[in-house]
């Protein structure tokens, strides 16, 4: 059974455009958000971006300011200019990952990727309101975990497209409207993102705030890009400290995470309460059951 359209997602991107524009600007926005399609895709592959040899990282300005390392907003924290230039990218994790991996070995990425490719781990995402996959002013994007069963792989070993998934109804839904495509390439505004992870032997929902997604999609509907927001340090903490045999290695990711904050200031304290960080991924075209 195919994957069923979702007309209230056009409602709802229409009714959040009609906010605060002129009566001809909220006609045009309502009919550009209120038409078109909900497709549905999988996550085939998501994994923690790194800093490059040119000390770049990709990403997203998260808190809207370029900073040199000296401000105090940031933490004293110095921005990344992004591969393609973009500067003011917050990503602190980028230049973390390498220093945990130092204490739990270079098995991170290869821990989500198994979840994903063992059907523990099914990340789905829905776009409504699309009318071109090359341009559209207004589409709405959801993400929510499926349930667990073990997909079809391809040769290469990632999950083939066009496979039907069913959503765990007890799971988070993340929501967000008014996202635009243009030039093939969908960006939304900030939003709460709940991201599921996997690593070492728990599974656990890892909240984004202040979340953007920026992907690109192609002919046949394959997408490839980045997720980004701010994490809060404890709620890794908490979720990896159920693995067996991590209890040794919580207070060293403390020490890094907690040092690294450069998001959410804490006037009070004088502290960031938040990590820059951004995944990257790709997905596939599927159909979900309901």
């Amino acid at each position: 059974m195919r994957a069923q359209s979702i007309p209230f997602f056009a409602l709802l991107s229409a009714g959040l455009a009609l906010a605060g524009c002129s009566p001809d600007e909220a006609t045009d926005a309502g009919a550009a958000c209120a038409t078109g399609e909900t497709r549905a895709a999988i996550v085939t592959a998501l994994g923690f971006t790194r800093t490059t040899e040119a000390g770049q990282a990709p990403g997203f300005d998260l808190d809207n300011r370029v900073s040199d390392g000296s401000d105090i907003a940031s933490c004293g924290k110095k921005d990344f200019t992004d591969p393609d230039g973009r500067a003011g990218v917050d990503n602190q994790l980028a230049a973390l990952v390498p220093e945990v991996e130092k204490l739990v070995g270079n098995a991170v990425d290869g821990l989500v990727q198994g979840a994903i490719n063992d059907g523990q781990l099914v990340i789905l995402m829905e776009m409504g309101g699309v009318d071109d996959f090359q341009n559209d002013s207004c589409v709405s994007l959801a993400v929510q975990v499926g349930e667990k069963r073990p997909p079809s792989l391809g040769t290469d070993g990632v999950i083939e497209a066009y496979q039907t998934f069913e959503l765990d109804a007890s799971a988070e839904r993340s929501y967000v409207e008014g996202a635009r495509i243009e030039n093939g390439v969908l960006e939304t505004g900030p939003f709460g993102l709940a991201v599921p992870l996997a690593l070492f032997d728990v599974s656990f929902t890892l909240h984004l705030h202040d979340a953007r997604f920026r992907f690109s999609i192609d002919d046949e509907g394959m997408m490839q890009g980045h997720l980004g927001g701010g994490i809060v340090p404890q709620e890794i903490l908490d979720g990896v400290s159920q693995g067996a045999g991590t209890e040794d290695l919580i207070p060293q990711i403390r020490v890094v995470l907690e040092s690294s904050a450069d998001l959410a200031l804490d006037e009070e304290t004088g502290k960031c309460q938040e990590v820059s960080s951004a995944l990257q991924f790709e997905a596939a075209p599927a159909f979900i059951r309901r």
